[in-house]
């Protein structure tokens, strides 16, 4: 968010002359672009804590430290960062001031096969017999060597107090910033041309820049400091109210999707009012709804018998996997045709789902909704026959029939309520008829262990 002026202490190096590879593909080049400096820190600073302070060496990169009542930090950037370039030079030692752990363990094990890596050649011996003798009455012209630690230290004022004329010389805004002039590291250069619109653009918005005050003010930090408040509670006001709409839901989709197959159905009408077959939808809570919504409407129970009927509805009902699914040839045609109709309407709607974009497969759907396992152990049951000669003529567990025509005479009550809604009176008594035939003998007898 700040400005803050930097002194160099290790330039980016130079791309490599080998930067495209053999097959002619360029090489990530991207670790050549960070560079070390030395950044002064804003007034507004407060530096860090001891632990984090005392963690590094002077020296070493991340050291934090404070010179001149303002604090500094050596730190390592990427050109990206760099707002603009001052013509301001300093001499300094850059050894001093950054010490590269790193590259000294690189070199000292660069070469693993010579055992005189990392040792420094000793000086040639000297004809002079008199050499490192120091002449006697006169004093040394040379200052003692001051110390590592005193020399980083002297250095960093060096660079702090240029550091500090520079920001000075930045918040005067009557007087031009002293750009450096990069035109010059590319005359002569392909592309020159572009390079120097480029620089004269990047000179004119900071030019630009400088001439706004709310930069160089003193209570920068508090101004920032409530507009990050204000922007972290606008983000967490955003996500509450994503969280509270439809588009969190994870079903939603899918919600929308079955509504609109309810509107293509006239279950509801444009204005999410339900109409009158979703009125009768809503009494079917046994099987599937459609299915049976669209038999009513269709008229497909109108022509049949009860015990019919039952035979029918059975298939909504029987839910277990029973290898011969074939409708038997001993039904009567009436039935066995009205079980067709009643797979070819599941077929439909499975069609018409998928149309909707519901990842239904018609033929599953109908499989998976209609077994017709039992429609004729139901139908000779809705006839009379005893309980012990139907249950021959299945498979079927005795207590899978029994619980199948159970829940026959559920969805008996139901179509009958449908038929209440719809208006049709001869539906209506046929199925208290069928009810009435299925609910007799062993099946629906009281249970021992409940009475």
């Amino acid at each position: 968010f700040v400005a803050a002026p930097a002194m160099v202490l290790r330039p980016p190096s130079a791309p490599a002359a080998a930067a495209v590879g053999s097959g002619g593909g360029e090489v990530d080049t991207g670790a050549s672009l960070k560079f070390v400096c030395l950044v002064l820190y804003p007034d507004s600073f407060w530096g860090l804590d001891e632990e984090q302070s005392e963690s590094k060496e002077p020296g070493q990169l991340n050291y934090f430290g404070q010179s001149q009542k303002r604090h500094y930090g050596i730190l390592e950037l990427e050109l990206h960062e760099v707002l603009a370039v001052i013509d301001v030079k300093k001499k300094l030692d850059s050894k001093v001031l950054f010490q590269n752990q790193a590259e000294k363990s690189s070199r000292a094990s660069s070469s693993p096969l010579d055992p005189f890596a990392g040792f420094q050649p000793r000086s040639r011996p000297v004809d002079d017999p008199f050499a490192g003798f120091a002449a006697t009455g006169k004093r040394s012209a040379a200052p003692p060597s001051a110390s590592g630690s005193s020399r980083f230290y002297q250095e960093v004022d060096a660079v702090m107090a240029a550091l500090l004329e520079v920001e000075r010389k930045e918040r005067d805004r009557s007087k031009d910033a002293c750009l450096a002039d990069l035109r010059e590291c590319t005359r002569g250069v392909q592309g020159d041309l572009q390079f120097r619109k480029e620089c004269d653009r990047a000179e004119e918005l900071y030019r630009e820049l400088r001439r706004y005050g709310a930069h160089y003010h003193p209570h920068l930090r508090d101004y920032y400091g409530q507009i990050e408040r204000r922007e972290t509670l606008r983000a967490r006001l955003t996500k509450l109210r994503h969280m509270l709409s439809n588009e969190a839901l994870q079903l939603f989709p899918d919600f929308l999707q079955r509504k609109s197959v309810l509107k293509s159905l006239s279950y509801v009408d444009s204005n999410d009012t339900v109409c009158v077959k979703g009125r009768v939808a809503c009494e079917v809570n046994t099987c599937e709804e459609l299915i049976v919504t669209e038999m009513v409407f269709e008229g497909l129970l109108n022509e049949l018998d009860p015990a019919e009927i039952v035979a029918a509805l059975s298939a909504l009902i029987f839910q277990e996997k029973k290898n011969e699914e074939d409708i038997s040839d001993e039904l009567p045609d009436r039935l066995i045709q009205c079980c067709q109709k009643m797979k070819d309407l599941a077929i439909n709607l499975g069609i018409l789902q998928g149309q909707h974009g519901l990842k239904i497969d018609p033929l599953d759907y109908a499989a998976d909704t209609l077994k017709f396992g039992l429609v004729q152990v139901v139908y000779e049951w809705a006839l009379g026959v005893p309980f012990s000669n139907i249950c021959e003529l299945t498979d079927v567990q005795e207590g899978s029939i029994v619980r199948c025509i159970t829940r026959l005479d559920e969805l008996c009550r139901e179509v009958r309520n449908c038929a209440r809604v719809v208006g049709n009176p001869t539906l209506y008594r046929r199925m208290e008829e069928a009810s009435v035939l299925i609910k007799r003998d062993i099946v629906f007898a009281s249970s021992l262990y409940v009475n």
